[in-house]
């Protein structure tokens, strides 16, 4: 049975009341005719729920594990720069295969890119 607000209601309370009427005839709604619905339309008001609890706060998950530094795997010993192997080349590594200072490296290390870290 719908609640009726006072006559001097503020707009506010007006849309409380018509919120908490909303929210209790969906959930009369859902527990009565979920499993009446298809695969696929569970599947949407699942998502839809995620959705609207995603975007209320809630507990706060547990801070993701600090990634682990690498050791360093290679080095350019003219400049001391070290690079562990991950993620993209750095620049100064680039830079270095082109030249003189590389070709001479390279000719006593065929099977290696850059030079290995000392450590």
């Amino acid at each position: 049975m719908p609640r009726k607000p006072p006559a001097s209601a503020s707009p506010a309370a007006l849309l409380r009341v018509a919120t908490k009427e909303a929210y209790e005839r969906v959930l009369v709604l859902l527990n009565a005719s979920f499993a009446d619905f298809s695969p696929e339309q569970q599947r949407r008001i699942r998502a839809a729920v995620a959705v609207e609890h995603s975007t209320h706060p809630g507990p706060r998950a547990k801070p993701a594990k600090a990634a682990v530094e690498a050791p360093p795997r290679y080095w350019l010993p003219h400049s001391q720069v070290t690079w562990s192997g991950r993620g993209r080349v750095p620049q100064a590594f680039l830079a270095w295969e082109g030249t003189v200072a590389h070709t001479e490296w390279k000719k006593h290390h065929p099977d290696e890119r850059f030079p290995a870290y000392p450590g």
